[in-house]
């Protein structure tokens, strides 16, 4: 189903649990998506990332359960997926509300902060649709960073990945972006809100009186609405500013 220049992956779950339950349990271990499911592993190895694009997981495409809704019509996808940390960057919450009602996630640079994320090896096979998914030129940018320093499971290091960011910005609460509690952090400085948070500090920012299940409903009913709630919600979103970026035509 595409809204709004969003391809949004049908799925079985209830909309207002779909939202809160956003971005999903992720393992805290590498494991490889295939068949529909997550095979574990003790960490990749040279043949799992050959020839496919290492791009950053930062919310919902950590998580097997996201990737299964993404790649549904697609049993054929394989996906290696290598939990990493990487330093001056954390995890927030977006200005963007997601076709399914979420608030979502996107990257801030942190200096000092070491955020645990996940790489997501993908073939060339697959990027259209993961961009699909991300609203490529509407919603996100996909753009490729230098000057990482990122570490592996297994010591390993990295210092280039792609990354998708959002670019209505990050969501400013009293000025201030808030971190997604479900994404680890070490010396976050960020003050961290769960999903259910984020969407109150929604709702006041934009002045409604509803509460989160109905915000969640309408979003996800009326897409001229949701676009309003979120053109309003970023007039002061907080830029995403990395000294080595470029961001990827992928028109």
């Amino acid at each position: 189903m595409t809204l709004g220049g969003l391809y949004v992956p049908p799925s079985d779950l209830d909309p207002v649990t779909r939202a809160l339950t956003y971005p999903y349990p992720a393992p805290a271990h590498d494991y490889v998506f295939r068949n529909g499911r997550a095979e574990p592993v003790a960490a990749l190895d040279d043949a799992d990332r050959a020839g496919r694009h290492p791009v950053l997981a930062i919310g919902s495409n950590r998580a097997p359960a996201q990737l299964a809704r993404k790649f549904a019509d697609m049993p054929q996808a394989v996906i290696a997926v290598e939990r990493v940390r990487v330093s001056d960057l954390d995890v927030v919450y977006s200005a963007h509300l997601s076709g399914y009602g979420a608030v979502a996630a996107t990257l801030l640079r942190v200096p000092g902060t070491r955020v645990e994320i996940s790489i997501t090896w993908l073939g060339p096979e697959l990027m259209d649709r993961m961009h699909a998914t991300e609203g490529i030129g509407t919603f996100y940018d996909y753009v490729e960073l230098h000057g990482l320093d990122g570490t592996r499971l297994d010591g390993g290091r990295f210092d280039r990945a792609f990354a998708y960011v959002c670019r209505l910005g990050a969501l400013a609460v009293d000025g201030a972006a808030r971190a997604v509690d479900a994404i680890g952090a070490e010396r976050r400085t960020l003050q961290a809100i769960d999903q259910r948070a984020a969407q109150g500090a929604m709702i006041a920012k934009l002045g409604l009186a509803a509460t989160v299940p109905d915000f969640i409903a309408a979003n996800v009913a009326d897409t001229t609405l949701r676009l309003d709630h979120e053109a309003r919600a970023s007039r002061d979103a907080l830029a995403f500013d990395w000294p080595a970026m470029r961001r990827v035509d992928v028109g």
